[in-house]
């Protein structure tokens, strides 16, 4: 099969249309794609991560999307595209794939310069007004204000360590961190929707913050102080966002957590939750981890 870089637009549409994926929502990305003869067998569309990159002060590039035709054609796609960004400015890419397609991670798994980082589970809810319970604290929820940014930006110390990010052994720790913290600043500052705080004596012990998408709320980034856990705080606040969301008028929450985070799933479960499907992550580096 032939490599190629660019896909007529109607080819494209069709092709994506036969996996159920809208064109519109695939403009702008690079294609990488296998053809026999005029018909296509595989495609992969994918994109440079540009604040990721700033961040982590590596070239790191985003799978958006990849089907193929058959387990062989998808195995001889990401081989080719492997061989292809080592030759790139490329230090490592990622993608997910449904959990549920064993064929996929299956190859995937057993390629070389791949390593799983983890899974995602996908949680659904409607918004709702619900009674905050008593927690035997004296905690305050509210919006934060400047004066707390830097506070609750310091809760993303310690609260992603089992993230994709953490589980690479790549990626200097240190820098994951503060890829975190920075992502939580950002959207204190206007990228996030929604921005709450939990505070216990005046100390932001929580922090919760979530992107409207259309009719959707979803939650981005949810962080509790490590010392006041299983106390209830977690809870509350997340109650709290889910009345603020339900005002708001949002037709649904979405949250995403890792496959093995069995405490913040019944969490959500508590809430109403169910899960709607799941991914497993992974993290290429095409120039490192030769097996």
């Amino acid at each position: 099969m032939k490599v190629i870089h660019a896909i007529d637009d109607q080819v494209l549409a069709a092709w994506l249309e036969k996996y159920d994926h809208q064109a519109k929502h695939m403009e702008g990305f690079k294609q990488f794609a296998l053809v026999s003869g005029a018909q296509l067998k595989a495609v992969l569309l994918y994109e440079w991560s540009k604040w990721e990159s700033g961040i982590f002060n590596q070239h790191i590039f985003h799978v958006k999307l990849v089907e193929a035709e058959s387990a062989s054609a998808f195995k001889e796609l990401m081989e080719r595209f492997i061989n292809w960004m080592r030759t790139e400015k490329c230090d490592f890419f990622f993608l997910r794939l449904e959990a549920a397609d064993l064929e996929k991670n299956r190859i995937i798994q057993k390629l070389s310069h791949v390593y799983y980082v983890g899974g995602l589970t996908r949680l659904e809810a409607p918004p709702a007004q619900i009674e905050m319970p008593l927690t035997g604290q004296d905690v305050v929820m509210s919006l934060p204000n400047e004066k707390e940014y830097d506070e609750a930006v310091l809760l993303g110390h310690q609260a992603f360590v089992k993230s994709r990010y953490a589980l690479d052994p790549y990626l200097d720790q240190r820098v994951v961190q503060h890829f975190y913290q920075e992502w939580m600043r950002n959207n204190l500052l206007g990228r996030a929707d929604i921005n709450l705080v939990a505070k216990l004596n005046n100390e932001v012990v929580g922090l919760i913050q979530g992107m409207t998408k259309g009719n959707e709320m979803a939650l981005e980034l949810f962080a509790i102080r490590p010392d006041v856990q299983r106390k209830g705080i977690g809870k509350n606040l997340f109650i709290e966002m889910m009345k603020v969301s339900h005002d708001r008028g949002h037709h649904f929450i979405s949250a995403g957590t890792q496959l093995h985070n069995t405490t913040a799933i019944q969490l959500y479960e508590k809430m109403g939750f169910r899960t709607t499907n799941a991914f497993l992550y992974y993290h290429v580096w095409p120039k490192k981890g030769e097996r």
